[in-house]
């Protein structure tokens, strides 16, 4: 692992956290006066209205980081901007269903078109490498195209799914940023825009939790949790070579965000089988069966970190083992 790249992705988290740190109260500011607020209701947790723009200073921290990087190495992430337009867009969805609550499938088009901005411009998944054998299997443009943007809106609900407990989606974004990061980082300096860009993420997770952790003075919002759901999705696609494909593409990414994703599934899964709408809301998520059991938030939340813990460090392991 080089040393100067470690600085260079420890400068990108100290920045991010910082800035955002910094932003967030006047980010819960500006949702009381735009009245960007989460009201209390059937399936929430919370008893009082609390401000749901918080998503503002994570992105803005994240971009910080970037914006950073490339005053110090011009070149170092313009391969990103691809993804940065497209998380303008989800951005921009986001702040408009948190301000005045668009329909799902209203939504649902916003975060196709929001994935297919990074995929029309070169962000998608080309092919996948055997994990049991050699060789690779390549994807014609349709099936492409098709699954890179599935992916996207797919992991772009996944988080917003578990934004149901103060901090949860937060501090579960930062054990996965940190992983990908590191693993980024053991890939050499031909993968440095992807390491500083996931280290930046986890900087903005970090200095946004301190206000986010139960009780929370602030929420993610929509414009946070599918901000935060978009940049995984492409920014795992964005790294994925083809020596270490099924590492940083299926091996990393899937593992340590397998809670969210599970969850998701599980979730389609049981309002099908239910013959409900996949939109409906339900109180079956698994933060909600916890809360439902008798855990209060706070044990919930931090039963739920070890569990991404430990599939972080199973994906360690997985890298270990395949080096």
């Amino acid at each position: 692992m080089d040393a100067y790249a470690l600085i260079f992705c420890g400068l990108a988290f100290l920045l991010a956290a910082g800035v955002t740190y910094l932003l967030t109260p006047t980010v819960i500011r500006w949702s009381w006066a735009l009245k960007i607020v989460a009201l209390p209701g059937p399936r929430k947790i919370h008893k009082d209205p609390v401000p749901s723009w918080g998503g503002v200073a994570v992105l803005t921290g994240f971009l910080s980081s970037v914006l950073g990087a490339l005053l110090l190495q011009p070149n170092a992430l313009t391969s990103l901007f691809p993804i940065l337009l497209g998380l303008g867009a989800i951005t921009a969805v986001g702040t408009l269903d948190d301000a005045k609550g668009l329909r799902p499938g209203v939504k649902l088009i916003g975060q196709v078109v929001s994935a297919l901005i990074p995929v029309l411009l070169g962000v998608r998944i080309t092919f996948f490498q055997h994990p049991f054998a050699e060789g690779y299997l390549s994807l014609s443009q349709l099936q492409s195209l098709t699954l890179s943007v599935l992916w996207i809106v797919s992991l772009t609900n996944a988080l917003n799914l578990i934004d149901g407990l103060d901090g949860l989606a937060c501090g579960v974004s930062l054990l996965a940023a940190v992983t990908l990061a590191f693993f980024s980082l053991a890939q050499g300096l031909d993968h440095l825009a992807l390491a500083v860009a996931l280290a930046g993420l986890a900087g903005a997770c970090a200095g946004f939790l301190p206000f986010n952790f139960h009780p929370a003075k602030v929420f993610l919002g929509d414009t946070g949790a599918m901000g935060l759901g978009y940049l995984f999705a492409t920014l795992s696609i964005a790294g994925t070579v083809k020596r270490v494909a099924v590492l940083s593409l299926l091996g990393v990414t899937v593992l340590v965000l397998a809670y969210p994703i599970a969850d998701t599934l599980f979730a389609i899964l049981r309002r099908w089988t239910e013959g409900r709408s996949l939109f409906s809301p339900d109180r079956g998520h698994l933060h909600h069966r916890l809360i439902d059991s008798g855990w209060d938030q706070s044990s919930a939340v931090l039963f739920l970190y070890l569990l991404t813990l430990t599939f972080c460090l199973l994906a360690f392991l997985l890298g270990q083992v395949r080096r």
